[in-house]
């Protein structure tokens, strides 16, 4: 007896399996996991909008957007701070000879040179003894300073030049005038001394402090003196030099 081959009994013409005319029936199992991936579906979609919200918010429901503080953007900048500049130094019509500081000049008198001792603080010049090598019949001392007012500052000088001195004799300091508006105070002070000379000798010597203070509270005061030999032959020298600083200011 031989085996027939073919399609089975009940099948449609032209296949295997049902024909296409014939819907098919699903299980409720396979209706069950479509409603489960769609409801699935639908929850993450609200996490993710529930997500962004919380992204946007910080999580914070009393605080606004507007009150967030936003991340700073680029790179933070400071420029550098400019270092201060020195005031530059003016030269007027009567700033000659030679500049003591802060601008200001006075012109020595011919015969008036600069003093050798290189140690000393401020401009001094000296009035060289004729035929005598290291000796001196006067000096113009100019210096500056901020600690003192001009009657202090004047007053200060005359102690401490004469602390080598002997039989010192201070006048009495007094205010004087000037002709320039830009010099706010003037104090002078007269002094008598002996001073010390070669072989243990003393000199006698006559000079004046006068100090003079500017608008910005800087104190300069010349230090004058003269032998007491040629004082009254050379005084009108010191008052020259003191008349070219203080048209200087």
């Amino acid at each position: 007896m031989s085996q027939q081959y073919g399609p089975p009994p009940n099948s449609a013409p032209g296949g295997w399996g049902r024909g296409p005319g014939q819907p098919q029936r699903q299980s409720s199992g396979s209706m069950r996991s479509r409603w489960i991936i769609m409801g699935g579906t639908i929850v993450a979609v609200a996490l993710v909008a529930v997500g962004v919200v919380v992204l946007v918010t910080g999580g914070d429901k009393e605080q606004p957007v507007a009150e967030q503080t936003p991340d700073p953007t680029g790179t933070l900048y400071t420029p550098p701070t400019p270092s201060p500049t020195k005031a530059a130094v003016t030269k007027g019509r009567y700033d000659t000879g030679v500049e003591v500081g802060g601008g200001l000049w006075f012109t020595p008198v011919k015969g008036w040179l600069p003093d050798w001792d290189k140690s000393k603080g401020g401009t001094n010049y000296i009035l060289q003894q004729p035929g005598a090598r290291g000796r001196i019949d006067g000096y113009y001392w100019v210096r500056q300073t901020t600690q003192y007012d001009a009657k202090g500052f004047a007053e200060h000088l005359v102690d401490v030049e004469s602390d080598g001195f002997k039989d010192v004799r201070i006048g009495k300091t007094v205010a004087c005038k000037t002709t320039n508006p830009a010099i706010k105070a003037c104090y002078a002070v007269t002094f008598n001394a002996l001073v010390p000379a070669a072989a243990g000798k003393f000199l006698p010597f006559r000079g004046f402090v006068t100090a003079y203070a500017d608008q910005s509270g800087k104190i300069t005061a010349t230090d004058a003196a003269l032998e007491l030999s040629v004082y009254k032959r050379r005084v009108r020298e010191l008052v020259y030099m003191n008349n070219t600083l203080m048209k200087s200011f």
